[in-house]
């Protein structure tokens, strides 16, 4: 057994393509360490994270693992700084669909509570003491901002819904107290347009890059008003509680949360 693992594992969770710009960025910011990478192709959330997650922890070579998903737009010499945190987990926020959304929700403190999984590192150790699977798209994180408290409770789902693997994660790290740290510096994130026309020669594949991050708007809106009216109410909030459970003044009607006659609570 070795006593000082000195290799770095790199996830690449593809379900099938890649950016080859990503590849490329990638692999620059890989240079000068000593690292492995574990492909994961054709498989579905949350498979193409934990199978080789799952491998990985099954040697003794890896101090920790890198996930690098296949669409990112990752700065220049970010993963050296990111280790120069010495910190045990550490992530890059971007936007997730539009221009100036994002993935990641700081705490007060500047912690993130979750982040997207497009640049994620993190200690093998940290990795091994997670409860297993280390990934799961079972459970929504519903939350609320009651008084000045941003309130969290977990949801088991009916049926698996799109992502949630990233999130839960967060929150698994955050109420065991080893929140996400942030990195100040932010990535983008690349959207197929269009693939390319077959039979000719100017076949060139249409390609978006998101590259603006607005703090803290991960709510899955555009409309202004109610962006601003979430901006607000986090404007409001000095403190993080993470329930294990549904609140009691909580019910749902077509899937959303709703409040029991509670003043002065936004549910988000």
């Amino acid at each position: 057994m070795n006593l000082w693992p000195t290799k770095l594992a790199v996830v690449v969770p593809s379900r099938g393509l890649m950016f080859s710009q990503t590849f490329e960025e990638l692999l620059r910011e890989l240079k000068g360490f000593d690292y492995q990478i574990f492909w994961s192709h054709g498989k579905s959330l949350p498979d193409c994270f934990n199978d080789p997650t799952e491998e990985i922890l099954e040697s003794d070579e890896f101090f920790a693992v890198l996930y690098c998903e296949d669409d990112m737009i990752l700065p220049k010499g970010i993963l050296q700084k990111m280790f120069d945190q010495k910190y045990p987990v550490v992530a890059l926020d971007y936007p997730f669909k539009n221009d100036g959304d994002s993935t990641m929700l700081h705490d007060p403190a500047g912690n993130a509570i979750y982040s997207g999984t497009g640049f994620l590192l993190i200690a093998e150790q940290v990795l091994e003491a997670l409860p297993k699977p280390i990934f799961r798209t079972d459970t929504a994180w519903d939350t609320m901002i009651k008084g000045d408290t941003l309130v969290f409770w977990p949801r088991k789902l009916t049926k698996v819904a799109y992502g949630l693997h990233d999130v839960n994660l967060g929150m698994i790290l955050f109420a065991n107290e080893m929140p996400i740290q942030p990195m100040e510096i932010t990535a983008g994130q690349r959207k197929l347009v269009k693939l390319g026309e077959p039979n000719t020669n100017k076949g060139t594949h249409q390609i978006r890059e998101l590259t603006e991050v607005g703090r803290d708007l991960v709510i899955k809106t555009v409309e202004k008003e109610n962006i601003y009216k979430y901006r607000e109410a986090l404007k409001r909030v000095a403190k993080v509680e993470v329930m294990d459970h549904i609140p009691e003044f909580i019910h749902y009607v077509d899937g959303q949360a709703q409040v029991k006659g509670l003043p002065n609570v936004t549910v988000v």
